[in-house]
């Protein structure tokens, strides 16, 4: 069999400007970011051994390290010009470090070995806890485990945009209910929304691996209710209107969905939409209210932002 690769471009930049740049990397179609920040793996160590540690190696000295993986049909070279060119924006309001840009070739199967010895089962939410499938793990009480197997696909839950997801998925979810997850990566919230009593879950995913990934996701914790398609919101049926609906995304494509969601909605149905940086939550905030949406509850983590809106039911 052919072994797939990736390309890994790694971007020395600031803490202050780190999610700025995952953002611009996530807009020009990285399949996931890994972000090494000095203070985070300081403060991780400070835990103790247990700690989950969300990048691939620690890096050193003051400089926030951001490595994103492209699919092996983009040029690299064009990429990085990209990106020198999205830094330049970037500096315009934040400081942007150093700024540099250098690509490697990467092989999936040495990618997938190198981080897994990081990422060791914790709770994303109240109730829910992340077991990597290699892992043991003791149930306790009331927890309810989802194992996961991310592979390529992106979706450790460690990062704060899906615990942020997590955590409002358990708040506002009832049992019984619809739900669509938008860009759902290895499938971990269509998963964890199927294990806290969702009725019926649809999740999809433009990624060849994603949604080959979230396929074997659901076989492996019993969600037989999740059904993963490949491509947009548009390319699932839209048979049965929705109670909820989670996008974590990026604030563009958040607002791009805007047009097709309410045909998805039922009245009253909710949207939980993540992955915003701070300095746009305010932007997203205002355009679902233009098109008929209820701000319901906004939250955030470190620099990013979830916001859980209502439909109010009219086109």
């Amino acid at each position: 069999m052919r072994t797939i690769k990736w390309f890994e471009i790694r971007v020395v930049t600031s803490r202050e400007a780190s999610d700025a740049v995952s953002e611009m990397l996530m807009s020009l179609g990285a399949g996931g970011v890994a972000i090494e920040d000095p203070h985070d793996i300081a403060e991780d160590i400070a835990k103790g051994p247990d700690c989950v540690y969300d990048g691939l190696f620690p890096s050193r000295g003051d400089d926030t390290v951001i490595k994103a993986y492209f699919g092996e049909d983009n040029d690299p070279t064009f990429l990085a010009d990209r990106i020198r060119e999205g830094l330049q924006e970037i500096g315009l309001f934040l400081n942007p470090g150093k700024g540099t840009v250098s690509y490697s070739e990467v092989d999936e199967e040495d990618w997938a070995c190198g981080w897994k010895k990081y990422y060791k089962p914790f709770p994303i939410s109240g109730r829910v806890v992340i077991k990597p499938t290699w892992e043991e793990y003791e149930k306790k009480g009331g927890e309810i485990v989802v194992e996961l197997d991310p592979g390529m696909a992106f979706g450790t839950g460690t990062h704060e945009t899906t615990k942020l997801c997590a955590r409002l998925i358990e708040e506002y979810l009832k049992a019984g209910d619809r739900v669509i997850d938008i860009g759902c990566g290895s499938g971990i919230l269509a998963i964890i929304a199927s294990k806290l009593g969702a009725g019926r879950v649809a999740a999809v995913d433009i990624d060849e691996t994603a949604v080959k990934a979230a396929r074997e996701n659901c076989r492996i914790n019993g969600a037989g209710n999740v059904r993963v398609y490949k491509g947009t919101l548009n390319d699932i049926p839209a048979e049965e209107k929705a109670d909820l609906a989670v996008a974590n995304i990026i604030a563009d494509v958040i607002i791009d969905l805007g047009p097709s969601l309410p045909r998805y909605l039922r009245a009253g149905g909710l949207f939980i939409a993540s992955g915003i940086i701070r300095e746009r939550k305010q932007e997203v905030a205002e355009y679902y209210r233009s098109i008929g949406f209820d701000l319901l509850k906004e939250t955030g983590m470190n620099e990013w932002e979830a916001l859980a809106f209502k439909w109010g039911g009219s086109l």
